[in-house]
Protein backbone atom coordinates (compact mmCIF):
# COMPACT_ATOMS: atom_id res chain seq x y z
CA UNK A 1 0.00 0.00 0.00
CA UNK A 2 1.01 3.11 -0.87
CA UNK A 3 1.86 6.33 1.19
CA UNK A 4 -0.04 9.27 0.58
CA UNK A 5 2.27 11.68 -1.18
CA UNK A 6 3.20 14.77 1.27
CA UNK A 7 4.36 18.17 0.27
CA UNK A 8 8.33 18.77 1.58
CA UNK A 9 8.12 20.07 4.90
CA UNK A 10 9.96 23.25 3.18
CA UNK A 11 7.07 23.97 0.85
CA UNK A 12 4.77 26.73 0.40
CA UNK A 13 1.35 26.09 1.34
CA UNK A 14 -1.08 25.20 -1.14
CA UNK A 15 -2.81 28.53 -2.79
CA UNK A 16 -6.67 29.04 -1.08
CA UNK A 17 -9.05 27.72 -4.16
CA UNK A 18 -11.33 30.70 -5.12
CA UNK A 19 -14.68 30.14 -4.88
CA UNK A 20 -16.90 28.94 -8.24
CA UNK A 21 -19.33 31.47 -9.67
CA UNK A 22 -22.72 31.20 -7.78
CA UNK A 23 -21.03 29.69 -4.52
CA UNK A 24 -20.54 31.73 -1.31
CA UNK A 25 -17.60 31.33 0.39
CA UNK A 26 -17.71 29.86 4.03
CA UNK A 27 -16.17 32.18 7.12
CA UNK A 28 -12.84 31.86 8.37
CA UNK A 29 -12.30 30.51 11.27
CA UNK A 30 -11.08 33.96 12.61
CA UNK A 31 -14.01 35.36 10.83
CA UNK A 32 -16.28 33.29 12.97
CA UNK A 33 -14.62 33.72 16.35
CA UNK A 34 -14.04 37.56 15.73
CA UNK A 35 -18.21 37.72 15.23
CA UNK A 36 -19.14 35.91 18.51
CA UNK A 37 -19.37 38.19 21.15
CA UNK A 38 -16.88 38.24 23.63
CA UNK A 39 -17.59 36.59 27.31
CA UNK A 40 -21.11 36.51 28.73
CA UNK A 41 -24.26 37.56 30.38
CA UNK A 42 -23.19 37.78 34.37
CA UNK A 43 -26.46 35.99 35.82
CA UNK A 44 -25.18 37.86 39.02
CA UNK A 45 -25.07 41.18 37.99
CA UNK A 46 -26.77 44.33 39.44
CA UNK A 47 -30.51 44.53 38.06
CA UNK A 48 -31.52 47.57 36.76
CA UNK A 49 -33.89 50.09 38.85
CA UNK A 50 -37.19 50.47 37.77
CA UNK A 51 -38.18 52.89 35.55
CA UNK A 52 -40.41 55.95 37.02
CA UNK A 53 -43.07 55.40 35.51
CA UNK A 54 -42.86 51.77 37.57
CA UNK A 55 -44.70 53.93 40.46
CA UNK A 56 -48.36 53.89 38.44
CA UNK A 57 -50.63 51.33 39.72
CA UNK A 58 -51.23 49.46 36.49
CA UNK A 59 -47.52 48.09 36.87
CA UNK A 60 -48.93 46.06 39.86
CA UNK A 61 -50.50 43.97 37.87
CA UNK A 62 -47.26 43.09 35.78
CA UNK A 63 -45.60 41.96 38.58
CA UNK A 64 -45.96 38.09 39.27
CA UNK A 65 -44.65 36.25 41.52
CA UNK A 66 -41.87 33.37 40.28
CA UNK A 67 -41.00 31.47 43.35
CA UNK A 68 -39.84 31.62 47.44
CA UNK A 69 -37.23 30.99 49.17
CA UNK A 70 -36.45 29.74 52.55
CA UNK A 71 -33.53 29.66 54.58
CA UNK A 72 -33.24 29.20 57.88
CA UNK A 73 -34.97 32.17 59.56
CA UNK A 74 -35.46 34.36 56.44
CA UNK A 75 -37.17 34.20 53.09
CA UNK A 76 -37.02 35.91 49.60
CA UNK A 77 -39.60 35.80 46.89
CA UNK A 78 -38.54 35.46 43.61
CA UNK A 79 -40.35 38.08 41.28
CA UNK A 80 -40.50 39.63 37.52
CA UNK A 81 -41.93 43.05 36.97
CA UNK A 82 -41.40 45.30 33.90
CA UNK A 83 -39.06 42.50 32.07
CA UNK A 84 -36.61 42.20 35.32
CA UNK A 85 -36.35 39.67 37.97
CA UNK A 86 -35.14 39.06 40.76
CA UNK A 87 -35.34 38.29 44.81
CA UNK A 88 -37.34 40.44 47.37
CA UNK A 89 -37.26 40.59 50.82
CA UNK A 90 -39.63 41.83 53.32
CA UNK A 91 -39.13 46.17 53.92
CA UNK A 92 -39.19 49.29 51.68
CA UNK A 93 -38.86 48.25 48.21
CA UNK A 94 -37.98 44.64 48.80
CA UNK A 95 -34.36 45.44 49.92
CA UNK A 96 -32.74 42.35 50.74
CA UNK A 97 -29.93 43.35 53.00
CA UNK A 98 -26.48 42.73 52.80
CA UNK A 99 -27.02 41.91 49.11
CA UNK A 100 -25.64 45.23 47.69
CA UNK A 101 -28.70 45.18 44.91
CA UNK A 102 -30.64 47.82 43.76
CA UNK A 103 -34.21 47.78 44.62
CA UNK A 104 -36.76 45.98 41.88
CA UNK A 105 -39.66 47.35 43.29
CA UNK A 106 -39.99 51.13 43.18
CA UNK A 107 -40.29 54.17 45.86
CA UNK A 108 -43.89 53.61 47.85
CA UNK A 109 -44.05 49.71 47.63
CA UNK A 110 -43.34 48.06 50.17
CA UNK A 111 -43.18 44.17 51.32
CA UNK A 112 -45.09 43.14 54.44
CA UNK A 113 -45.31 39.42 54.03
CA UNK A 114 -43.39 36.42 52.54
CA UNK A 115 -45.51 33.23 53.31
CA UNK A 116 -43.83 30.39 52.66
CA UNK A 117 -46.44 27.74 53.41
CA UNK A 118 -49.42 29.57 51.69
CA UNK A 119 -46.56 30.50 48.56
CA UNK A 120 -47.85 34.55 49.19
CA UNK A 121 -45.90 37.22 48.80
CA UNK A 122 -47.75 40.78 50.63
CA UNK A 123 -46.91 43.96 48.96
CA UNK A 124 -48.12 47.81 50.19
CA UNK A 125 -48.75 50.05 47.24
CA UNK A 126 -49.75 53.29 47.94
CA UNK A 127 -51.68 52.30 50.69
CA UNK A 128 -53.19 49.11 49.28
CA UNK A 129 -52.65 45.58 50.61
CA UNK A 130 -52.24 43.33 47.82
CA UNK A 131 -51.24 39.27 47.88
CA UNK A 132 -49.10 37.44 44.37
CA UNK A 133 -49.98 33.67 44.88
CA UNK A 134 -47.73 30.95 43.20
Amino acid sequence: MAAAALPPSGAPEPAPLSPSPGFIAMPSPQQVVQAQPHGRVDPFAPVATAAADAKDESNASELQLTGLIGSGRSAQALISLGGQSGAVCIGPQGLCPGSGLPALLPPGWTVTGIDLGRGELRLNQAGQQRVFSL
